[in-house]
């Protein structure tokens, strides 16, 4: 906890075994922001990758799953999964259609069309807690005033970008903090697009420091189909409000080494923002291991304090529209979409409905059983 937690670690008094197969946590005080962070697996010292989930890897293998039968729920149905890797998503899905699969774990966008349409397949989509983003360095001179940031962020039509780059498989964004998340107040501010606004605040901001030319800077962009897409429909929308967004293809390594070492204008990534606010904190306040960017601001640390320090659920909510507020008038970053996937299942299995809370088909795996006919699944 210590290493994952960083300065969160103090919040926490003591963890104790108090009994064979419970842990006990106790906190300093009341603290639904950390709280709520438990929801992952909890981890067994040594090689073993899980040790409370339903499924534990084999000796010696982590792509051979057997069922955990000392899991608090019960045993799973399905005994044993063997995973296996393919060169690329068309392949996997050419062998789910030949029925030499029992189960595709992520389905590209180019196959998901098809795919809806097959007799022996069922589709299961989900929202990711991860967003694309693109990161502004505000120690750039050109995205240093905060009302530019405001004015790209008015200038962005997100729900275009879902539509043109994305393919529709994506949800628009309005900020660090999922619009489904319970805290988030249905009256805290959001990013609109509003290009006329957007105008007005570059021309007055052009106006104060003497330019005579509209903002201009580069974005770093990983090499890949859908990022592309991404950067290239922004760019589109910028160039309507008199923003020019340079393009520049780098791989991932390269890109998070600038984004370390402050070389960078902006950047294009996909990053984790969810399901609990913890990830967000980790990512946007200043005084974790894990902003290696030094992304978001005095105020957003703050916020972000306020949230950790709530000792009831209405001071939590009200400081979850405070940290939501604090990134609308400053914002460190263009918010754009959250990712959204699809499994294929085939219709060999029976699979309960998915609990819209938890979203993801994976999370009813130990419930999955052969459907009548079907007791016998691929080795996959």
């Amino acid at each position: 906890m210590r290493s994952i937690l960083g300065p969160l670690y103090a919040d926490i008094e003591s963890v104790s075994a108090s009994g064979p197969d419970q842990v006990e946590i106790r906190f300093r005080k009341a603290s639904p922001f950390l709280f709520e962070a438990f929801e992952a697996s909890v981890r067994k010292a040594g090689p073993s990758f899980v040790g409370t989930g339903p499924y534990v890897a084999g000796a010696g293998s982590t792509t051979d799953l057997r069922a955990n039968t000392d899991y608090y729920l019960g045993p799973p149905t399905i005994n044993r999964i063997v995973i296996s890797n393919y060169p690329t998503a068309r392949a996997a899905w050419a062998e789910l259609l030949r029925d030499k699969l029992d189960m595709l774990y992520e389905v590209g966008d180019d196959a998901l069309d098809s795919m809806e349409a097959s007799n022996t397949v069922s589709i299961f989509t989900l929202t990711r807690p991860y967003q694309y983003v693109v990161l502004l360095n505000t120690q750039t001179p050109a995205l240093r005033p905060r009302e530019i940031r405001r004015a790209l962020n008015l200038a962005t039509e997100r729900e275009m970008i879902v539509k043109e780059a994305l393919n529709g498989h994506g949800i628009a964004s309005q900020g660090p903090v999922s619009q489904r998340y319970w805290a988030l107040p249905r009256d805290a501010p959001r990013f609109e697009h509003d290009p006329t606004k957007a105008s007005q605040l570059l021309d007055a901001q052009i106006g104060k420091v003497g330019k005579t030319i509209k903002t201009s800077f580069t974005c770093l962009v990983p090499p890949d189909a859908v990022s592309e897409r991404i950067a290239l429909t922004l760019k589109r929308q910028l160039q309507a409000v008199g923003v020019d967004m340079a393009v520049e293809q780098a791989p991932q390594d390269q890109i998070f080494e600038r984004l370390a070492q402050r070389r960078y204008d902006a950047a294009l990534m996909l990053g984790v923002s969810g399901p609990t606010l913890l990830r967000a904190y980790y990512f946007w306040h200043t005084n974790t291991p894990f902003n290696g960017g030094g992304w978001g601001s005095p105020v957003i640390d703050v916020a972000f304090d306020r949230a950790r320090e709530a000792t009831s659920e209405t001071d939590y909510i009200q400081a979850v529209g405070a940290l939501q507020k604090a990134f609308v008038d400053d914002p460190p970053a263009i918010f754009l979409a959250w990712s959204v996937r699809a499994r294929a299942v085939s219709k060999r299995f029976v699979v309960p409905e998915v609990d819209p809370d938890r979203g993801d088909v994976l999370s009813t795996l130990r419930l999955w059983k052969p459907a009548a006919g079907n007791m016998r699944a691929s080795r996959n």
